[in-house]
């Protein structure tokens, strides 16, 4: 089950990749591909939706770090 959770995330994160600013678009299509994750995961759906708005308010117009790799 974590790594079917795991994958779907991945790929929700995708969409951010690349990308010099964090937008309300952008971040509204992962945010929905993270809650459709969660869904499928069996978290409950007040609590997977206060994640996704809690993450929206963070997220939208900060700065994509780009000098930092996770494998470093």
């Amino acid at each position: 089950m974590f790594e079917n959770l795991s994958d779907k995330l991945e790929r929700a994160f995708k969409v951010l990749k690349g990308e010099g600013k964090i937008s309300e678009i952008n971040v509204a299509e992962t945010l929905k591909e993270v809650r459709k994750a969660l869904l499928d995961a069996d978290v409950n759906f007040k609590v997977a939706k206060q994640f996704t708005d809690t993450v929206k308010e963070k997220a939208l117009g900060q700065n994509v770090l780009t000098a930092v790799s996770p494998d470093s």
